[in-house]
């Protein structure tokens, strides 16, 4: 009871801060709402109760703290195109992300079994017309406008059993870049997340979480203070086959509440042996960003850039000591997120 009654705290500090908060202003890190984590994207975004891979980083720091037993790398990239679009076919857009989770137990036990990550996103647009009042081509009439986050992340677990909690937060300077123009800023920002997990036996493995997000202020412009919670249930069934379904609501300041959908159906230990195995193979489906009501005007716009997402990913096991995840997702969100994401996380 009194660890139900602590959960319960938590969680009502997190959406307390994060849907009381409505202040103005422009958002300086528009970039950061294009999803990264290919597993993630699959399931529509809906993984702030699993985060359960390297890219915890930016879903839910606390995820990391699932992740004590190995390092950890992470690879993402896709590249977009925008050439059904008069005037914007030469654009180039990129979005990449990589990251290293690090469980210090590895090296101390004074930290108990804390889990340090580090990441970075990128994302660019490459062939930008650049013209004056008059449309006239200035200077070498191309801009790149590069967009990045840096993270320094951490996931602890308070307590582990048939019922665990993870806490965690992220440390994240983020910076924009416009060359030809002369535009150059950055400014920190912070995340807080909580994951509390239940083994339900026959109901599987429930997990709900939450994410409180303050966002950056670079100059004058700021980015929206932003609360996700989300519920999943992960099954596992007939033997080898396993089934999720998650759920999460994203509330952003001055925008109508979200919400995102997944589903992952895999099955599980396909092919087992000492020297190479393949311990999973998954199809996900999920939809992003869908308004669930209609504020500010805005919500018929907001739902014409809902994406409808799917993936396929493998987990093979090397030598009983090495893992390895690729992940494929296909987007069909806005216009520079019309593509297919690859990953590969790799853990040691």
């Amino acid at each position: 009871m009194k660890k139900i009654k602590k959960l319960s705290l938590v969680f009502a500090c997190l959406i307390f801060v994060g849907v009381t908060n409505a202040f103005a202003g422009t958002d300086a890190a528009a970039f950061l709402k294009k999803s990264v984590g290919v597993k993630a994207i699959g399931m529509g975004g809906a993984y702030t109760s699993l985060a359960d891979d390297t890219s915890a980083i930016y879903w839910n720091p606390a995820g990391l703290a699932q992740i004590q037993d190995y390092y950890s790398v992470y690879a993402m990239g896709g590249t977009g195109a925008s050439d059904e679009y008069p005037g914007l076919k030469d654009v180039v857009p990129t979005h990449q992300f990589f990251a290293a989770s690090i469980p210090l137990q590895k090296f101390t036990d004074v930290l108990g079994k804390t889990v340090i990550g580090i990441g970075y996103i990128s994302s660019k647009m490459d062939n930008i017309q650049h013209t004056d009042e008059s449309g006239n081509p200035v200077g070498s009439g191309k801009i790149s406008d590069t967009d990045a986050a840096y993270y320094l992340s951490a996931g602890i677990p308070l307590w582990e059993s048939t019922t665990s909690l993870y806490v965690g937060a992220s440390l994240k300077y983020v910076t924009k870049n416009m060359s030809e123009v002369g535009v150059s800023d950055g400014g920190l920002d912070i995340d807080a997340g909580v994951i509390y997990s239940i083994d339900a036996q026959s109901f599987g493995r429930i997990s709900f979480g939450a994410i409180f997000q303050k966002g950056v202020t670079m100059g004058e412009d700021s980015a929206p203070m932003t609360t996700k919670v989300g519920v999943s249930d992960k099954v596992t069934f007939i033997d080898k086959l396993q089934l999720t379904g998650a759920v999460d609501l994203v509330q952003r300041q001055d925008e109508p509440l979200g919400g995102n959908l997944g589903l992952e159906f895999g099955v599980v230990e396909v092919l087992v042996s000492d020297a190479f195995s393949i311990n999973g193979i998954y199809l996900r489906g999920g939809v992003e960003g869908y308004a669930l009501e209609n504020r500010y005007d805005i919500t018929s716009d907001y739902n014409e850039t809902v994406s409808y997402n799917f993936g396929l990913g493998f987990d093979f096991g090397i030598l009983n000591a090495y893992f390895l995840q690729l992940d494929v997702a296909i987007c069909s969100g806005n216009i520079f997120d019309q593509t297919t994401k690859f990953a590969l996380n790799f853990f040691f």
